[in-house]
């Protein structure tokens, strides 16, 4: 979450100790137990930038009586540490609690629309809950956080599951998002985001062709869509509606959001098209000076790209970013032997080298779900730039 002053834990165990401590103690009667307990799901559209644009699932909880009335909300602290420790797979999530109006002051202003959802769920069970939440307000940042299994959303149904004792979330009709595997998952919910799905699908290794938990594919703009079918069950079979009537819009959407032209494919559709035209001038006019600074980008995009996949795959604990088919043409081995063996005659072989792994890369793409038109379209502007290389070295 960003922009928003979390209170203190001490302040928050102090404000419930009227509630909590009567709950612990089985001396006293039940009847001093608060009652007027209510548990919601509160569903945040997606915003603007990149750390928001997927939405945002929390819970609330209020006890009108104790005059309690708070969200608690799964997230990763919005900091350079925690961003860069998400990449390393350091990042640590935890659970915090806001006041309900300091919570909503940031989507009131960035106006992005929240609806909430009134959960059906037992006054024993909102109580447990609480009294969990709690717990974890106490331990800390202690789960690693990413955006496949411990996310916002995820760990609220997580927790809602962890309270229910002898009964069952049951989702009759989901979302294919929901249901498919992980890259049909991170497809479905960047429907409209171009640039964010090329992201997240070029890290995604072989973990996007697993089914996984349903639980961890709970997004909070694919999941709304099946609340008016879902049931809590019984062991027995009883069943009763999971929400208990329409949701109600507590911030209204205040803006539309964009539609950007310039998509990633639109971009290496462009190289690949400069990469002939640059090819064709150096076949007429031999290599020069445009020749120079093309491939010389192309190099530079080739050597970022390649460190950052290597090092998500084969250095980080980044869950889901292992076994990465692009790292066949994305990794540190062009920029390093172009810095040890660039001045030797042997170094044209290099170029052969990396014809081939450019040409089994497009060669997988019938059958490697990772590989798409838009990768292919990426690599296809140093596939052109590699094969002239060895016409002209042919040639000369």
């Amino acid at each position: 979450m960003k922009n928003i002053i979390r209170i203190s834990k001490s302040f928050l165990l102090l404000l419930l100790t009227a509630f909590t401590v009567p709950a612990y103690s089985q001396a006293d009667s039940t009847s001093a137990e608060p009652t007027d307990l209510v548990s919601s799901l509160l569903v945040c559209k997606p915003g603007l930038d990149f750390y928001s644009c997927y939405g945002h699932c929390a819970l609330r909880l209020q006890c009108p009586s104790a005059d309690l009335d708070f969200v608690f909300s799964y997230c990763l602290d919005d900091n350079l540490v925690n961003r860069i420790g998400m990449f390393r797979g350091k990042g640590l999530g935890q659970y915090a609690a806001f006041p309900t109006d300091v919570f909503l002051k940031e989507y009131q202003e960035t106006r992005r629309e929240v609806k909430e959802y009134i959960l059906n769920l037992t006054t024993e069970e909102t109580r447990e809950l609480w009294r969990m939440l709690d717990k974890e307000l106490v331990t800390g940042a202690h789960r690693q956080y990413n955006f496949l299994h411990t996310n916002c959303s995820s760990m609220c149904f997580y927790a809602l599951e962890r309270v229910m004792q002898g009964e069952e979330i049951v989702f009759k009709h989901l979302d294919s998002g929901i249901t498919g595997t992980y890259r049909q998952f991170v497809h479905r919910i960047s429907e409209g985001l171009p640039w964010t799905d090329f992201f997240w699908t070029t890290i995604l290794g072989a973990t996007g062709e697993e089914q996984g938990p349903q639980e961890d594919k709970m997004a909070p703009m694919l999941i709304v869509k099946s609340f008016d079918t879902a049931v809590i069950q019984t062991f027995e079979g009883d069943e009763r509606p999971f929400v208990k009537a329409l949701p109600t819009t507590i911030v209204e959407q205040g803006f539309d959001y964009p539609v950007s032209w310039f998509t990633p494919r639109l971009l290496f559709l462009i190289l690949l098209l400069l990469s002939m035209l640059v090819s064709v001038h150096e076949w007429s006019k031999g290599y020069g000076r445009p020749q120079r600074i093309f491939d010389g980008l192309l190099f530079v995009m080739q050597t970022v790209c390649g460190l950052f996949i290597f090092y998500l795959c084969c250095i980080s604990d980044m869950p889901g970013a292992s076994n990465n088919w692009n790292l066949l043409v994305f990794n540190p081995l062009p920029c390093l032997l172009w810095l040890c063996f660039r001045r030797r005659k042997a170094y044209a072989k290099a170029y052969w080298l990396y014809l081939a792994a450019l040409l089994i890369y497009v060669a997988l793409w019938p059958v490697a779900p990772m590989i798409d038109l838009t990768h292919v379209l990426m690599v296809s502007p140093l596939l052109v730039r590699v094969a002239m290389r060895l016409v002209q070295n042919r040639r000369s």
